[in-house]
C-alpha cells in the first residue's frame, strides 16, 4: 500500500498511522478491535444471550407452520375468498420479520494465518418489522442483537409517483449490488472478499453496506410479475457518511452515490434473493453501473465506480462485479470536501499548515465472479425442498500507488513504488494484502423457501502480496475455512 502524505493510509476497520520516525501503528476505528476490554465481552456474552432468548421462537414457529419470507400479523384491503388485493390505494399491512444464524466454523490455518481456532459462531440474530400504513408510505426496521444491540435498517418510503420514491433515514447504500442484498438472503455465508465480515476481516472504507442518508429511486417500466419488457431502475442518494449509527458529520461533507440499472428482460421473481431459487421460467439479465464519493475520517477523498451483471434462469444464478476507486486528499476542494478531505493541500501556497510533500494518491479495487445452480428434479427428486450448489472466486486489491497511465490495471510493479508500504500482518486491518478466494458450497433448503437454510462453505483463501515483518518476508500462508451455519426466519 502507499504511504501517506499527511501520515496515514487507510484500508477499512482502522487506519494504518505513520509517525515521524516512520514506524507504523494502528488506531482503532471500527468493527475489529483488539484486546476487548472484559466490559465489551460481558456486553457481547449478554447480547448473544438476550438473541437466543428472543430467537427461540422462530424454530418453534417454523416447525409448526413451515418457513416463509414474512409474518403478516395484519392486513388490510384483500378479498376474503380469493385472497387478492381487491384495491392497492386501500391495502394496509404489518409483517414481522426476523432471522437467526448460529453457525460452526473450523479455521484450517497455519501458525502466520490469523486466527487457528475453531469455535462455534453466532453471525447474525435480527428482528424487525416491513409495513404499508397507506398506499404511498412504507415503513422498515430492523435490529441486530449480536455481538451488541444496534439498528441495521430503519427507513420510511414515501411514493408520489409510481415511478419516484423517497426514502429517508439508514439503510443500504446504492452503489454495490453484494449490498443491496438483505443478510438473510445473500446466497453464500458472507459477501465477497472486499466486503466487511465480523470476526474474519475489515473491509476498504468506503464500502460500508449502510449509513444514514436520503434516497430518490424508482422502476420505469413494465414491473408486474412475468412481464417480459425492459425496466430501468434508478437510485440517487446522498448520506452523511459516517457509517451505520453515526449521524454526526465530523467533517461535514456528504457520501454521494448514484446507482443506475437495465433488467433487460423485466423483472425476475425473486429479485431480492442472491439466488434463482425461484426457478425463473425465462431469462432474466440485469445490468448496472454506480458511481460513489466520500471522505472519511483521514481525509481521503474516496471516489470511484463499479459495474456489474447478474443472469438468472431455471434455477441457474450467475452474477459478477468490478469497482475501482481512487483515495487522496481533495486538493482542490472538490464537493466541498476541502477544509475535511484535504489534507492542508487544498491551502493557498505558502501557508505554513500547508503540507510541503507532495500529496499521495492510491487505488483499491475488487471483483468477483459467482455461479450457483438449484438442481432440478432429476438430479434431486425430493419433493418440496431443493438443493443448490454454488462457487465463486473474488479479490480485492485493498491499497496500491495510483500510476497514471495505469489507473485501473495498477502499476506494473508496486512494490517498487516509492509509496509502497508491505502489509505487516496477514490480517492487519490498517494495511491487508492483496488477495484472493475460491469459495464452494452447498445450500440444502428444507421448505423450498429462502428464510430457512442450511450451508455449508469452503474457502481457499490466499494472498498475492508478500508480508514483511521486520527483516523477515512470507507469501502465501494457509489459512483456510470450514464454516457451517443454519438460517431459520420468520
Amino acid at each position: 500500500m502507499p504511504a501517506s502524505s499527511s501520515g496515514s493510509a487507510i484500508a477499512g476497520g482502522r487506519s494504518a498511522v505513520f509517525g515521524a520516525s516512520g514506524k507504523r501503528t494502528c488506531r482503532a476505528s471500527g468493527p475489529l478491535v483488539a484486546s476487548p476490554t472484559v466490559g465489551v465481552r460481558k456486553n457481547r456474552r449478554k447480547g448473544e444471550a438476550l438473541a437466543v432468548a428472543l430467537f427461540s421462537t422462530v424454530f418453534i414457529t417454523i416447525l409448526s407452520a413451515g418457513a416463509s419470507a414474512d409474518l403478516r400479523v395484519w392486513e388490510q384491503g384483500v378479498d376474503e375468498e380469493s385472497g387478492e388485493v381487491s384495491d392497492p390505494r386501500s391495502h394496509r399491512f404489518l409483517d414481522l420479520t426476523a432471522f437467526l444464524q448460529p453457525g460452526f466454523v473450523i479455521r484450517l490455518a497455519d501458525e502466520d494465518g490469523g486466527r487457528t481456532d475453531d469455535s462455534p459462531f453466532l453471525q447474525r440474530a435480527r428482528a424487525g418489522f416491513y409495513a404499508q400504513a397507506q398506499w404511498w408510505l412504507k415503513l422498515r426496521f430492523e435490529a441486530e442483537f449480536v455481538p451488541t444491540p444496534s439498528i441495521q435498517d430503519a427507513f420510511v418510503d414515501l411514493t408520489p409517483h409510481p415511478y419516484v420514491n423517497l426514502r429517508a433515514g439508514q439503510f443500504q447504500v446504492p452503489f454495490l449490488r453484494t449490498s443491496l442484498f438483505n443478510e438473510l438472503d445473500l446466497g453464500f455465508l458472507d459477501r465477497p472478499l472486499y466486503m466487511p465480515a465480523r470476526g474474519f476481516r475489515s473491509s476498504i472504507d468506503a464500502l460500508r453496506v449502510r449509513d444514514i442518508g436520503a434516497m430518490v429511486h424508482g422502476r420505469i417500466g413494465d414491473t408486474e410479475e412475468g412481464a417480459f419488457k425492459p425496466v430501468f431502475e434508478y437510485q440517487l442518494g446522498a448520506f452523511v457518511g459516517g457509517g451505520p449509527n453515526e449521524p454526526d458529520n465530523a467533517d461535514n461533507a456528504l457520501l454521494y452515490a448514484a446507482r443506475l440499472g437495465l433488467h433487460v428482460f423485466g423483472l425476475p421473481e425473486g429479485a431480492n434473493e442472491e439466488s434463482d431459487i425461484a426457478r425463473n421460467t425465462r431469462p432474466r439479465l440485469s445490468l448496472a453501473g454506480s458511481v460513489v464519493s466520500n471522505c472519511n475520517g483521514d481525509e481521503n477523498w474516496n471516489r470511484g465506480w463499479n459495474t456489474d451483471a447478474e443472469f438468472r434462469w431455471m434455477g441457474l444464478y450467475v452474477s459478477t462485479s468490478f469497482f475501482w476507486l481512487k483515495n487522496g486528499p481533495a486538493k482542490s476542494g472538490q464537493l466541498g470536501y476541502g477544509n475535511g478531505c484535504g489534507q492542508g493541500f487544498n491551502l493557498p501556497e505558502g501557508d505554513p499548515e500547508r503540507p510541503t510533500t507532495e500529496p499521495i494518491d492510491f487505488i483499491s479495487r475488487g471483483a468477483h465472479l459467482q455461479v450457483q445452480y438449484v438442481l432440478p428434479e432429476v438430479l434431486f427428486p425430493v419433493r418440496n425442498q431443493a438443493l443448490e450448489v454454488l462457487a465463486r472466486f473474488d479479490w480485492v486489491d485493498p491499497n496500491t500507488p495510483f500510476e497514471s497511465g495505469r489507473a485501473i490495471r495498477g502499476p506494473s510493479d508496486p512494490e517498487a513504488s516509492p509509496q509502497y508500504v508491505a502489509p505487516g500482518t496477514i490480517d492487519d486491518p490498517g494495511n491487508a494484502p492483496t488477495r484472493y478466494r475460491l469459495t464452494f458450497g452447498i445450500n440444502w433448503f428444507p421448505t423450498s423457501d429462502q428464510s430457512l437454510r442450511i450451508q455449508l462453505n469452503y474457502q481457499h483463501n490466499r494472498e498475492s502480496e508478500d508480508i514483511v515483518t521486520g527483516l523477515e518476508s512470507t507469501g502465501s500462508v494457509r489459512n483456510d475455512v470450514l464454516w457451517l451455519q443454519i438460517t431459520a426466519g420468520l
